[in-house]
């Protein structure tokens, strides 16, 4: 089977792919955009995707081009169109073979920017002087040498995107890097690793932060550069992303990351709350973790602390309650906060929720049934940025919340009463 003339250019596309992904290379045919339909391009007999003789798809026919006035600057449009790394050589007389059927381009004229080899200046389609011992190639960086000698750690407080030392094989300066932001190029080496570091945070150093109902992604790319003593030289760029889940319930695999093709894809720790209970209302002087006694009829004075270093975020209160026991899942629970707000404003004063990272609310609460007591919180981040995350709480009637992320339970106790 071959494809037609009367094939739509859809099924001509899904055509070319399907007889081109015995070779592996399927990714590497362009195909034509919604904007413009450049003709696709291959590259063939070699051992990689990203380098072979150039080949042309026009007319239901893969056809060559001729190595007339051919070079780097048409080396670098064919490497950019397949979606390869820069151009490392162009080669003429047919280095990887003569090729078969039409020579579609002759006499190519490339400035190095052009989006396709089909953009640059030549004589028409299947015009030329020449025959398949001129058949012109191209050999690009293939990122994925690249990213095999790469690693990357999601840390708590900031990304690292490790290049190992052997990269410099690939004509690279492994110590040139920097990242979308190009004054961010802070590095470290490290048993033969360099290190480049990024806060973990929203729009610093061009780092893009997206959240879902789960999860909070970080993505930056890192630049590296060849040596070179001219004005003008391309890099390889390495793309990354970090996933951070802070629903303990959801998997990893369950989100999409916004990665380019072949990039460095990691997950860091979730963030995590604590609870500390205070002996006043100026939340200054906490009781340390255990047994907590309080002096008959005194209030409690409550602080939820994240460990998040991205402003973006601010911590949420959804719902604190009270158990006799240790147990969170007691069947019975009295609630202080509930659905982001107080339950009883005449004895739960919240001073801060929604507004940094940290909450605070001080309640009355009374002596059950025996006298020791359990306090359980469970809390959201909320991305500050897109939300207004302050609880809107003047009327008890239904209303929507901000998406947030929830956090781990968290739980103090026994409190007791002195008697």
């Amino acid at each position: 089977m071959k494809p037609t003339m009367g094939m739509s250019g859809c099924w001509q596309m899904l055509w070319l792919l399907l007889m081109h992904v015995l070779t592996g290379c399927a990714a590497n045919i362009t195909i034509p955009t919604t904007t413009r339909a450049y003709p696709p391009v291959r590259l063939v007999n070699a051992s990689s995707c990203c380098s072979g003789r150039v080949e042309i798809f026009h007319k239901d026919r893969w056809g060559t081009v001729c190595d007339d006035i051919w070079g780097m600057s048409h080396a670098e449009v064919v490497c950019r169109q397949m979606g390869c790394g820069r151009a490392v050589a162009a080669y003429s007389a047919a280095f990887f073979g003569p090729g078969s059927g039409p020579i579609w381009l002759d006499d190519v004229k490339c400035t190095g920017n052009e989006l396709a080899i089909t953009d640059c200046v030549h004589r028409d389609f299947g015009i030329h002087n020449c025959n398949h011992k001129e058949d012109a190639g191209v050999t690009c960086r293939d990122s994925q040498i690249l990213l095999e000698a790469s690693q990357l750690v999601c840390g708590d407080t900031q990304l690292e995107v490790g290049v190992n030392l052997s990269a410099a094989q690939l004509d690279l300066n492994v110590f040139s890097g920097h990242m979308a932001v190009s004054s961010c190029f802070s590095h470290r080496l490290q048993d033969n690793v360099v290190w480049y570091q990024v806060p973990r945070q929203a729009g610093v150093c061009g780092t893009v932060m997206m959240t879902n109902s789960t999860h909070a992604i970080y993505s930056n790319n890192l630049f590296l550069y060849p040596p070179s003593n001219g004005s003008f030289v391309l890099p390889e760029v390495i793309p990354f992303s970090c996933a951070y889940p802070l629903n303990t319930n959801t998997s990893l695999t369950s989100i999409r990351l916004p990665l380019q093709e072949g990039g460095l894809s990691g997950s860091g720790t979730r963030a995590t709350a604590s609870l500390t209970l205070f002996h006043n209302s100026n939340f200054a002087n906490s009781y340390g973790l255990g047994q907590v006694v309080l002096p008959l009829g005194s209030p409690l004075h409550v602080g939820v602390f994240v460990t998040e270093s991205d402003p973006a975020f601010v911590l949420v209160l959804d719902d604190c309650y009270i158990t006799q026991s240790p147990n969170p899942d007691e069947p019975t629970q009295y609630f202080l906060i509930q659905s982001r707000c107080p339950t009883d404003p005449q004895r739960v004063s919240v001073v801060e929720n929604g507004v940094s990272l940290r909450a605070r609310f001080s309640a009355l609460v009374f002596p059950l049934q025996g006298s020791d007591i359990f306090l359980h919180c469970r809390a959201s981040l909320c991305d500050n940025r897109n939300h207004n995350c302050i609880p809107f709480c003047s009327r008890r009637n239904k209303r929507s919340l901000a998406s947030s992320t929830q956090l781990d339970l968290v739980t103090f106790g026994p409190i007791t009463w002195e008697k």
